[in-house]
């Protein structure tokens, strides 16, 4: 059996996957991968590797300027043909994965094009992943900043009808990020990409929890690999925001394993917990007001802390039966639903679906995961106390210049206690506030966690 954390990148990815202890076999779907600098002249390899013939470049403004050019002098060299269309938002303002995006890139697709070649980072990749799949085409991504871990992954963060939604799409084929490229991005997109790493140091927790609480599959080898590259991008962290090339280059590595754990897994749990769904809940409620919200990374750096405070209040905290009872019993799902028609005034009817199809309020279930989790607290318990020390990660953060209060990102104490209430609630993922609620500790913590907001460092 391989060591998945000792294997480079092009070894995870290869064609027959791993036989694991875990008794999975794990696989990736990307057939290509290549970080280092000067990588983009490797797009005419890629293309021969996935035996395509015909790209269309997708990108927006910002990418043509980054890396649209070159890429486009690379199939001219290589006398391959191509068509290019540049999205550009509806007020020429900034590109959003919405309607327009998508619409614009298909009204201009070229039915001739046997791949997709999306130029840019997030929006692009999650634009250029639904095109595929509408075109029943594969697509492969050339990174133009070190923001995101989505690179690998088989979904799209998507604006839809004004609601955030997570769609299953397809994984790129092939990933090319050029450092000489990816050290160029805004600081703060390299910030977005610091962020959304050090948030695995409490999804893995999340994971681990799930497991234990409800069975869900979970993989030690995927879990050290993630949390190998989470060691790694700390350790360069410092000389990423200085822009060295190998610094950037192993961020960008840590955020491509990020995605290819969660194609190993089949879901977002080896890189996602609490942390992205504060910031998933404060995209949902901004969007709703017609507000910017901050780029997800950052987001998720911020939502990766509170999640370590969380985790630690834990230490106080003895559940018992008595208590879930009595949560049980006092249960008001009018209230519950109201609370979120409140928050989520037009996504609720979506948010509540899931609801009827996974029966999260369900009591007998609530009852029977209650008593799980306090058979098992100590463990828990153990987990919780291995988790870094939060000042330590906020020491961290702000020595790169990263933001690490929600006021810093525009988020206020009504959206950061709403966004803790409401995570449980609008996927159907088993995470931290999930095991709060079932033993009855939800309001305690909120109330607790509302106090603490205006003593965080």
């Amino acid at each position: 059996m391989n060591d998945l954390k000792s294997l480079s990148i092009q070894e995870l990815i290869r064609p027959g996957g791993f036989a694991c202890c875990c008794g999975k076999i794990h696989k990736a779907g990307i057939r290509f991968i290549t970080i280092g600098s000067g990588e983009i002249a490797s797009v005419p390899v890629a293309l021969r590797v996935l035996q395509k013939k015909h790209p269309m470049v997708i990108c927006g403004p910002n990418g043509y300027q980054a890396a649209g050019t070159a890429v486009c002098r690379q199939l001219e060299q290589s006398c391959i043909p191509f068509t290019l269309h540049v999205i550009r938002d509806e007020e020429n303002v900034m590109l959003r994965p919405a309607e327009f995006a998508v619409g614009s890139a298909a009204l201009h697709f070229d039915h001739e094009a046997d791949v997709v070649i999306g130029v840019g980072s997030g929006v692009i990749n999650d634009i250029c992943k639904v095109l595929g799949r509408i075109a029943k085409i594969p697509c492969m991504i050339v990174g133009t900043a070190p923001s995101m871990d989505g690179f690998a992954s088989d979904g799209s963060s998507m604006e839809v009808d004004g609601i955030k939604l997570s769609l299953k799409e397809q994984v790129p084929e092939a990933i090319i990020c050029d450092t000489e490229v990816l050290k160029n991005a805004p600081m703060h997109m390299i910030h977005a990409g610091i962020g959304d790493i050090l948030a695995k140091t409490t999804s893995l927790f999340d994971w681990e929890i799930s497991s234990i609480v409800t069975g869900e599959h979970y993989c030690c080898q995927i879990a050290d690999l993630v949390d190998h590259s989470l060691q790694e991008v700390m350790r360069l962290a410092p000389k990423a925001v200085l822009r060295e090339q190998e610094a950037i280059g192993r961020l960008a590595e840590g955020l491509v394993l990020s995605g290819i754990s969660m194609a190993f897994e089949g879901t977002s749990h080896p890189a996602s917990g609490l942390d992205h769904y504060f910031s998933h809940c404060w995209e949902m409620m901004k969007l709703e007001r017609g507000e910017q919200y901050e780029l997800h990374g950052i987001q998720v750096g911020v939502g990766m802390l509170l999640t370590l405070k969380i985790a630690h209040w834990l230490q106080s905290v003895r559940p018992d039966m008595s208590r879930v009872e009595k949560a049980i019993t006092a249960f008001d799902s009018k209230a519950w639903e109201d609370n979120i028609r409140r928050v989520f005034p037009k996504s609720a009817e979506g948010i509540l679906q899931i609801e009827t199809l996974a029966e999260k309020n369900n009591l007998d279930g609530r009852r029977s995961r209650a008593e799980k989790i306090i058979s098992a607290w100590d463990d828990i318990l153990a987990l919780a106390a291995a988790l870094p020390a939060y000042e330590d990660m906020v020491n961290f953060m702000r020595q790169l210049g990263m933001p690490t209060k929600p006021e810093e990102i525009g988020v206020g104490m009504q959206e950061v206690l709403d966004a803790f209430i409401c995570s449980r609630d609008i996927r159907d993922k088993y995470i931290l506030t999930s095991m709060i609620w079932d033993i009855g500790y939800m309001e305690e913590c909120s109330k607790w966690l509302e106090a603490e907001l205006g003593t965080l460092l």
